[in-house]
């Protein structure tokens, strides 16, 4: 008699095979793997454990109601080496404990604080663009997210700190969101690739020597984090040491930070959350304003619609970046962008206990996944999922957790959620404000792996029809 596996169904196909057609259409991979095996299956990655992929609402909730016993987040596949003491691999009480301490940072009347440095990012930007250029667009709204990054929260608003920082982070960062990266990730394992690059970083702080044979690209990569590591590290020191006056970046902010028995953070755990900040605010920031600007210049009538909600809420007067909250037609645009969009393919949590799902006994050291990619584009949830309708979000109760979860869920939503919203509001309102932009003939927009996230492919190119008067005040 054949025993029933304990897993779902799923692709046949070697893991390789599997990491390969998800690597170059994730979006299209998984639309297949649900027609073929319903909405809850399983996918297998070479070098990981099986993957429990679903976007049923009520698994999704089930996901998401796991205790922090129940799986461990340390254990996150994950290729990039942004430091063992980010939150995004504490588990417990030291989760929640950082979690605390960094949130307030991250919210509130201090967000207010940073609204003219996004501003004046996304101004630095637009001010270069010309009438009739051609842009890479996404590599522009890179360029805003880490000016955004290194005033806000690195505190390198200077030209010359900024330069000192800028080239090692872009080193580093450009390096680690290779699709080599991810791919080397899905053959060897994420973590194992991960280790490969932290050995790296470690032995140049640590001063050892630097192979003699030419300089491999994760010897440089390496390198780079280490001089970024360091840099902040200095920082830090300097703000313990002299103080923090005249300083609301979030570096200086948890240079101070004390923990209720009064003991600061440690100088490694600043650093890697730091660096977490980095990665979160501008990659993933940089890959949603690149989705929104291609679904909202794809509807004139949308775009026409921005335009006049940013005259009924500011009328004849300058643009003020502090207001941009109430742009919520904008904010339901950035919003149903992500739904379509999701740069993120899925939510996991790596079991260390058994779970149910369905009829299914998941066993531990399985990962769970909650299907972004496919929740956000159900039919059942969504009516006619690809029609772009910003519409949706100005409804009551139109998205539940469960059926819309760009930053996650749970005891671990994203951290950075509201400043990503404060700043994606801005830097959108400031381009459309300041200039006319089409997409340019030709462009070719496919969805593709970069790193840890799925962006527009590299042929997405914007024309600027005119750049017009700014209303700064």
């Amino acid at each position: 008699m054949q025993t029933r596996s304990p897993l779902p169904p799923g692709p046949a196909e070697p893991p390789f095979l599997q990491a390969m057609r998800f690597g170059r259409d994730p979006y299209a991979y998984l639309e297949e793997c649900v027609r073929r095996y319903g909405d809850v299956f399983t996918l297998r990655l070479p070098g990981d454990p099986p993957r429990v992929v679903s976007s049923d609402p009520v698994v999704v909730r089930q996901i998401f109601a796991l205790k922090p016993d129940d799986y461990a987040q340390g254990l996150t596949s994950f290729p990039m080496n942004i430091g063992e003491n980010s939150l995004l691999f504490l588990d417990g009480d030291r989760h929640h404990r950082e979690r605390q301490l960094m949130m307030p940072h991250l919210h509130g009347e201090r967000l207010r604080s940073y609204a003219a440095s996004m501003c004046a990012a996304a101004d630095k930007a637009v001010d270069r663009w010309t009438s009739g250029a051609e842009l890479a667009i996404h590599g522009e709204l890179q360029d805003i997210t880490l000016d955004v990054i290194l005033r806000c929260v690195f505190g390198a608003g200077d030209d010359f700190r900024a330069a000192r920082i800028r080239g090692p982070l872009l080193t580093w960062l450009n390096g680690s969101m290779t699709p080599a990266l991810f791919f080397a990730s899905a053959l060897l394992n994420a973590n194992r690739v991960r280790a490969m690059l932290d050995t790296v970083v470690r032995r140049r702080l640590a001063g050892g020597p630097v192979p003699r044979r030419p300089l491999l690209p994760w010897e440089k990569w390496g390198a780079a984090k280490a001089e970024v590591l360091e840099y902040l590290r200095e920082d830090v020191e300097r703000c313990r040491k002299e103080g923090t006056k005249g300083r609301s970046d979030v570096l200086a902010l948890l240079a101070e930070a004390r923990y209720d028995d009064g003991e600061p953070m440690a100088m490694e755990q600043v650093q890697d959350e730091l660096v977490t900040l980095l990665v979160g605010g501008h990659e993933t920031t940089a890959n949603t304003l690149s989705w929104t600007l291609y679904h909202v210049l794809s509807r004139p009538e949308v775009l026409s619609e921005i335009r006049a909600e940013m005259k009924r809420v500011f009328g004849d007067e300058p643009f003020d970046p502090t207001r941009a909250g109430e742009l919520v037609y904008l904010d339901a645009c950035i919003k149903e962008a992500m739904r379509i969009s999701p740069i993120a393919p899925a939510v996991g949590r790596h079991l260390k206990k058994p779970m149910k799902i369905r009829d299914y006994d998941i066993p531990p050291d399985t990962i769970v996944w909650a299907c972004t990619a496919l929740a956000h584009r159900r039919t059942d949830t969504w009516g006619d999922p690809m029609r772009y309708r910003p519409e949706r979000f100005l409804e009551a109760g139109a998205a539940p957790t469960n059926h819309f979860f760009p930053f996650g869920g749970g005891r671990r939503t994203c951290l950075g959620m509201a400043f990503a919203g404060v700043e994606m509001r801005i830097v959108l309102a400031r381009i459309l404000e300041r200039t006319e932009l089409r997409i340019a003939p030709g462009s070719v927009v496919q969805a593709e792996i970069r790193g840890i996230t799925i962006t527009p492919s590299k042929g997405f190119k914007l024309s600027v029809e005119r750049r017009l008067p700014s209303r700064s005040s």
